[in-house]
């Protein structure tokens, strides 16, 4: 759990006016409820060393098994499954590109879906911080490709992907 510091902002784009007068949307900014944060009830806001402190049993019930721990009054890597669900299957009927900012354990459950891997198999899928991750559908599952956002530098530790 934690909260981000900078949410992602909608970045305008310049309007574009096709020769027929119409204008063209590059890009329609939409929030789905659904891919908001893991719910962690009663450790909501908490860093995982607090919960540790607070919580030892939590700590130690979620380190045994992430898939199915929930959170006490929150939520487990299997109700997200359950709430993105529709999201995901609305998104492959989709035409033109998306994308998708989100949190780690969201982006896990889609990803783990999308590369076609395991619903048990979601918590250990490898999301990096300051990576754009690009899906494209093939004929047999998804081609992938990784971005760094962010350049690397040598002597410089960024945050490492939670989990």
């Amino acid at each position: 759990p934690g909260r981000t510091i900078r949410p992602p902002r909608h970045i305008s784009h310049e309007k574009v006016v096709l020769p027929n007068g119409l204008e063209w949307v590059q890009m329609r900014p939409k929030r789905w409820r659904n891919l908001d944060e893991i719910y962690a009830g009663l450790c909501d806001g908490m860093t995982y060393e607090e919960i540790a402190g607070q919580f030892p049993e939590e700590a130690l019930a979620r380190k045994a098994d992430k898939f199915e721990y929930r959170y006490p009054r929150g939520e487990s890597y299997s109700d997200l499954i359950a709430r993105l669900e529709p999201l995901a299957h609305e998104m492959e009927r989709l035409q033109q590109p998306l994308v998708i900012v989100a949190h780690q354990a969201i982006l896990r459950v889609l990803y783990t879906y999308l590369m076609e891997g395991t619903r048990t198999s979601c918590p250990e899928a490898t999301i990096p911080l300051n990576t754009v991750i690009k899906l494209t559908p093939t004929a047999v599952g998804c081609r992938e490709e990784r971005f760094d956002v962010v350049p690397k530098r040598p002597g410089v530790e960024l945050d490492p992907a939670s989990h």
